[in-house]
């Protein structure tokens, strides 16, 4: 047995004899972390969709044009400046993660994004828009890490991929009511909207007073200190204090980082260079304020978004990560060119083609959530779902881009722009085919390379304790 193993085993030892009662204390704190979890990205999903469903109104008061070609180009800088907050956010709090912990960062992320989309409501310009988008982004970059990392920590077995499907229908639920909200407020200004996203300050509170670290990471967190202090190091101890994003990126991990990048890429672009265009779309379409049907197509659309992630979980038992990829992203991809190329109205055949939309796209991001822990152990997990998704939305700002300059180039059509991005869903379709199988555990310890098929003693404990 390894050093580590057998300090950790004297860890979880010292802490049961403290603990009364260890299993309910886990149960509490694992339902804690449920909900801290899903309210976060309740939030997030309402906060980061704002911008989409006011986009038009937004930009022609800001800009002082009705034109969709100019909208559209100056809009897409202001989602290219989301989605690059969003990605370097993601990759510095899910590094964060890894060393002050999960509920902290949480916590941090949940302030950041709140204030500055209250702040967007105050926004006179564009330029002004896109820098408090940026900060958003920012926020929001951190809150799905850390809060797949905490349920896979906390969650085990089959329950956990119900757990992570379940908090996935958050972000459906966020969409959703931003399509509430605007249906009630948009007829008053779309800055009401934003004043709204400082709700989320609230749940901070929550977090703070209800939600603990998991004994998995506290564990490593004791064990990490305790090296710090130790004179003399074995390899073992010094490749457990190695830098994170440097064991990321070596050889044993790059490829299977490389085909989960391929995979978030993707579906990131795929949102918001694609279905993202679709309430100015639907402007373009009724040639009108449409806040009725921007709001119901917002709703139709997530409702299914909803139905998706909660169906994940069930998807992946009966199919596998590799094929439930596979499909979710064949089929959005389907249902995109349909969307986009048959409708030319708003009515039915539309909302219909957005519900199917929303259920196969958040397919492959949850499936990839309930992966990468599976792949990448607790030490690192905050940092490779930093890289794994936040590499993805660099590439979806450049797409955003481009899909502004594409919509110049239609004449201000939303829909061939659209239709001609959505085209990226191929290159996650080949991605998913070198998904690997693993042990439907998250990895808790370090790489046992003497028996690369047998899981470390460090990580049997851990699954054993919880």
């Amino acid at each position: 047995m390894s050093k580590l193993s057998e300090h950790s085993e004297t860890i979880l030892e010292t802490d049961r004899s403290f603990d009364p009662s260890p299993a309910s204390l886990e149960a509490r704190t694992r339902w804690h972390a449920l909900w801290a979890s899903w309210l976060g990205c309740l939030f997030d999903g309402l906060d980061a969709s704002i911008f989409a469903i006011v986009l038009y109104p937004a930009m022609s008061e800001l800009l002082k044009v009705d034109a969709h070609s100019t909208v559209g180009y100056y809009a897409s800088f202001i989602l290219a400046a989301f989605l690059v907050g969003w990605a370097l956010g993601g990759l510095v709090l899910g590094r964060l993660a890894d060393q002050i912990g999960r509920v902290k960062t949480l916590i941090l992320s949940i302030l950041v994004y709140t204030i500055f989309t209250g702040l967007c409501a105050l926004s006179q310009s564009w330029q002004e828009m896109a820098l408090y988008r940026f900060f958003v982004g920012f926020g929001i970059g951190g809150e799905l890490s850390v809060g797949a990392i905490m349920l896979s920590e906390h969650w085990k077995g089959s329950q956990r991929l119900h757990a992570l499907s379940f908090m996935a229908t958050s972000w459906g639920c966020g969409y959703f009511a931003a399509g509430l909200l605007n249906w009630c407020l948009g007829d008053l200004s779309w800055r009401y909207l934003f004043a709204a996203g400082i709700v989320p300050a609230l749940l901070t509170l929550y977090v703070r007073l209800k939600l603990k670290e998991s004994e998995d990471f506290k564990t490593f967190k004791r064990y990490r200190e305790e090296l710090k202090r130790r004179v003399h190091l074995t390899e073992e101890d010094r490749a457990f204090l190695s830098e994170p994003l440097k064991e990321i990126l070596g050889r044993e991990n790059l490829r299977a980082l490389i085909v989960v990048v391929a995979i978030t890429s993707s579906g990131i672009i795929g949102y918001w260079s694609v279905l993202s265009w679709v309430p100015a779309w639907i402007n373009q379409l009724t040639q009108s304020a449409a806040v009725y049907e921007r709001s119901l197509a917002s709703m139709v659309m997530n409702a299914g978004t909803i139905f998706g992630a909660a169906s994940t979980g069930f998807i992946i038992l009966r199919l596998g990560r590799r094929a439930t990829v596979a499909l979710g992203l064949s089929l959005t991809l389907i249902c995109c060119q349909g969307l986009f190329l048959t409708c030319r109205s708003f009515g039915m055949p539309l909302l219909i083609w957005l519900f199917f939309c929303g259920f196969f796209s958040i397919m492959s991001a949850v499936t990839i959530c309930i992966y990468v822990p599976e792949i990448f152990h607790t030490r690192l997990c905050g940092t490779a779902f930093g890289v794994a998704f936040n590499i993805g939305r660099i590439f979806g700002a450049v797409a955003a881009l481009a899909s502004g300059q594409l919509i110049v180039a239609f004449d201000g059509s939303y829909a061939r722009a659209a239709s001609t991005v959505a085209c990226v869903y191929v290159v996650g379709i080949v991605a998913s085919l070198f998904i690997r199988r693993t042990s439907g555990e998250p990895l808790s310890g370090l790489p046992c390379r003497s028996e690369p098929n047998r899981k470390p003693a460090f990580e049997r404990q851990t699954i054993e304790s919880a």
